[in-house]
């Protein structure tokens, strides 16, 4: 078998001075880097939230349809979401607030109620649902049929 020498005394591993430089420039990197990481995770923590409600809307409106009505029951703090159908059974319960997120629900409510008929059309008026973290902010419009909308 054969080994191989370095060529000319050279010996393996980094300098000080290689070491030094590249601790100095991920120091320079490092702050733009964990800002964005940090715009990223709120932005996401927001999307879930939003996407949860708006999945459990969607399945309020199923099991409306399938069982004769059914309510979505959403609790601001904690920030909660839970379908009942219209026999009393719970068939979806999910936390909107993971990750530090806030839901405030249309006219500084506690607490709000969205019904949905045999048809799976909303019996409320309009409602807005609105996420917030970190100063970003996001919302579900809710129309007076059930439709929603994101923004």
């Amino acid at each position: 078998m054969y080994q191989v020498r370095p060529v000319g005394g050279a010996r393996a591993g980094y300098s000080i001075i290689e070491i030094a430089t590249l601790l100095a420039i991920l120091a320079a990197l490092a702050p733009p880097l964990l800002a964005s990481a940090v715009r990223l995770r709120t932005s996401f923590c927001l999307s879930r939230s939003q996407e949860e409600a708006a999945r459990l809307l969607a399945e309020a409106r199923w099991v409306a349809i399938g069982n004769g009505g059914a309510t979505l029951e959403l609790t601001a703090s904690p920030p909660t979401g839970v379908v009942v159908s219209a026999a009393g059974d719970t068939v979806a319960v999910a936390d909107l607030g993971e990750g530090g997120v806030a839901l405030h629900l249309s006219r500084g409510r506690p607490t709000a109620r969205i019904r949905y008929g045999p048809l799976g059309l909303g019996l409320v008026s309009s409602q807005t649902i609105r996420f917030a973290l970190a100063g970003e902010e996001r919302s579900l419009v809710i129309s007076s049929l059930g439709r929603v909308a994101r923004r």
